[in-house]
């Protein structure tokens, strides 16, 4: 009798064990997949991870939302309005260092509609440099202030006639300057691109005839994700911008070399450090990609801690994932029953869609905006032409 207590405890002990298997974010391969199809893909896989017996889905803890930013780079910016007004030049430039830095973050630059703000920021930091006598420092400020905005009045230079000058000046000294180009290259490719707020196409773009000084650019990713940053073009020279999911850690690790299609050592890695950070016995993670048909899932499966890492059969779905349910409930439950061989081992690196067409090649466009004097004079209407008139003869009183 104890003998099948105890084996009945350990048969149901057995059964009760389940799986911690970890969903990664799957990532797009083009930009031409629909929006945050990604994000929703990871979604129901999870769900069908949840509701299969034998597995127990790993989930991360919840996390406060991060301080915001761009509040922050604001509160930055007002409080050295009011140092410069009190005269305390050096902290107003350590407020404005704050703000500034702030503003350059991906996702602080993808907040803002516009250069308008930045440019302001940097035009408030060429008001403090002259203040202080560094004329030089400052004129390359402001000459970054008017490559952010151009066309545009700077608020500041309506405070004093001197500085309203100065701005004019910069302003014929920058639009004399020869322009640069801007390339675009994002992973994956295909990312709508915007610069100084204006669409630029998709990556990759280059974009020629850009003056030079910062520029604000901005990317929204396949998973609708929105990441951006400044970016300075130089005068007859190209610059290079790389696209890419935001973020730092083995997330972003992982995410960057989904998106480009190749699986190699360093994604393996930062998929292991996943996992152990989710405490899973395996981890699902892959890509998605348009085909002629509609999306294809290419998804892999490993157990943090081996070296190992196994393919399991390609999914097609349709462009909506209405009928996503079926399939991915069926890799559940082969995740289920065979675990850590489930699928073929592949060899590193490896591209998750062997099929995926390649990157396209770079489009070129103009820079959209132009920037016009400001104080340049109306033209005015010549006077009309007509006989001088005849001088009066002074009355003379009899």
């Amino acid at each position: 009798m104890l003998l099948l207590s105890l084996l009945l405890g350990t048969s149901s002990g057995a059964q009760s064990t389940s799986r911690r298997v970890a969903v990664l974010p799957f990532q797009a391969l083009s930009g031409d997949v629909p929006g945050k199809v990604g994000p929703r893909l990871t979604q129901r896989l999870a769900t069908e991870v949840r509701g299969v017996e034998g597995l127990e889905l790993a989930e991360p803890p919840e996390t406060e939302p991060p301080p915001d930013a761009l509040a922050q780079a604001r509160e930055a910016v007002k409080e050295a309005v009011s140092r410069r007004q009190k005269r305390d030049f050096a902290g107003a430039e350590a407020s404005l260092g704050r703000a500034l830095d702030a503003y350059a973050t991906p996702a602080v630059a993808a907040a803002l509609p516009s250069g308008s703000e930045l440019a302001d920021a940097h035009a408030l930091r060429a008001a403090v440099r002259y203040s202080q006598g560094r004329d030089e420092e400052a004129a390359r400020e402001l000459s970054f202030a008017l490559s952010l905005s151009p066309g545009r009045a700077l608020p500041l230079a309506a405070t004093s006639p001197l500085f309203s000058l100065t701005v004019e000046r910069v302003r014929a000294e920058l639009q004399q300057k020869p322009r640069g180009t801007v390339r675009f290259v994002s992973v994956p490719p295909g990312v709508p691109v915007a610069l100084d707020g204006h669409p630029v196409e998709s990556a990759p773009v280059r974009v020629v005839e850009v003056p030079p000084g910062l520029h604000l650019w901005r990317a929204t990713l396949p998973s609708g994700e929105a990441t951006g940053g400044v970016v300075e073009a130089l005068s007859n020279k190209e610059v290079e911008v790389q696209v890419q999911p935001p973020g730092e850690g083995p997330g972003a690790v992982l995410a960057a070399a989904l998106a480009g299609n190749r699986v190699d050592a360093s994604a393996v890695d930062a998929a292991t450090a996943l996992g152990q950070t989710l405490r899973a016995e395996l981890v699902i993670f892959g890509t998605v990609s348009r085909t002629d048909q509609g999306l294809a899932m290419d998804a892999f499966v490993h157990a943090p801690g081996s070296k190992t890492l196994r393919r399991v059969p390609r999914i097609a779905l349709d462009t909506d994932l209405l009928d996503a349910g079926p399939p991915l409930r069926e890799l559940s439950a082969a995740v289920a029953s065979r675990g850590a061989q489930l699928g073929d081992a592949v060899t590193l690196p490896v591209a998750p869609s062997p099929r995926a067409a390649a990157a396209p090649r770079p489009s070129q466009v103009k820079y959209p905006l132009e920037d016009v004097p400001l104080s340049a004079p109306k033209p005015t209407a010549p006077p009309p032409a007509r006989p001088p008139l005849a001088p009066r003869k002074p009355l003379v009183r009899p």
